[in-house]
């Protein structure tokens, strides 16, 4: 699965979601006030998504 980070405004703040293969959205970010912060957002998920645990707290 690729998917695609996209960058938008929302009511004048930057924020990002990750899409799949399919279009549907599975993460959406906190709002940034600028693009770098968010742009830095994605990529602190890009370092940590491949590695991170799952904690099943059901």
């Amino acid at each position: 699965m690729a998917g695609r980070f996209e960058i938008y405004r929302n009511d004048g703040q930057f924020v990002f979601r990750l899409t799949g293969d399919d279009g549907a959205t599975l993460v959406t970010s906190e709002p940034y006030g600028d693009k770098e912060t968010a742009i830095a957002g994605i990529n602190g998920i890009r370092d940590c998504a491949s590695t991170a645990l799952i904690a099943d707290l059901s």
